[in-house]
């Protein structure tokens, strides 16, 4: 199973993965911090250099960058804020999250991820600033064939005070937020509550998936 959190800075996305992590230790759940794995460990970056290098070779990869770079040609983007001006070295990006995920959900394991794929697809999305429909278009050729045992946690952002990048990462927040997979944690809410109700919602996952198996 994955569990990505996705928010702006200051929303609560990375204190809320600690305390998942936290939780999941002391029930004795086995998982990976994979964010934090990626941040701390120098094998963790030689392996994702060599994914990002060697993902072409999936068909599965080829087809997801032709099908976004479809979708971005079609869409009259309104500007950039010029963080995410590469769209090919993201998209490459994406396919090796895909990669990574495809293989994931399949696992016993838990893994845990505070700025994966769909992260990284809004950040693009909102800096380009892509229309909902077409960033629900690239988001749903993304997500081709990980969408079971997959759960994204939303943070609100913590200050009413936004700059154009972030009124449109939560314009593209708000879109995807729709979606019933979607989480909403407010970073108000008391760890207990906040708990309750991820863990509530990953035994439901998890039920889910195993019916789904069964049949």
């Amino acid at each position: 199973m994955v569990i990505e959190c996705i928010g702006l800075p200051g929303s609560g996305k990375t204190e809320l993965t600690e305390l998942i992590e936290k939780e999941l230790k002391r029930r004795e759940v086995d998982y990976v911090n994979v964010s934090a794995g990626l941040r701390r460990r120098i094998s963790w970056k030689f392996l994702r250099l060599i994914a990002g290098a060697l993902i072409f070779l999936s068909a599965d990869a080829r087809w997801l960058c032709g099908r976004l770079q479809g979708i971005l040609k079609k869409e009259e983007a309104a500007g950039s804020f010029g963080v995410y001006d590469n769209e090919k070295r993201v998209f490459r990006s994406l396919a090796v999250y895909s990669f990574w995920y495809r293989r994931m959900i399949r696992s016993h394991r838990i893994f845990l991820f505070d700025e994966g794929m769909l992260h990284t697809l809004m950040m693009f999305c909102a800096d380009h600033r892509i229309a909902e429909e077409a960033f629900r278009k690239m988001t749903a050729a993304s997500e081709k064939g990980i969408r079971s045992a997959r759960l994204v946690i939303s943070g609100e952002a913590a200050s009413e005070e936004r700059d154009d990048f972030a009124n449109e990462y939560e314009r593209l927040r708000k879109a995807y937020g729709r979606d019933s997979r979607v989480l909403e944690i407010r970073k108000e809410d008391e760890t207990r509550k906040k708990l309750s109700r991820v863990f509530g919602r990953i035994r439901q996952i998890l039920t889910d998936a195993e019916e789904r198996s069964t049949k």
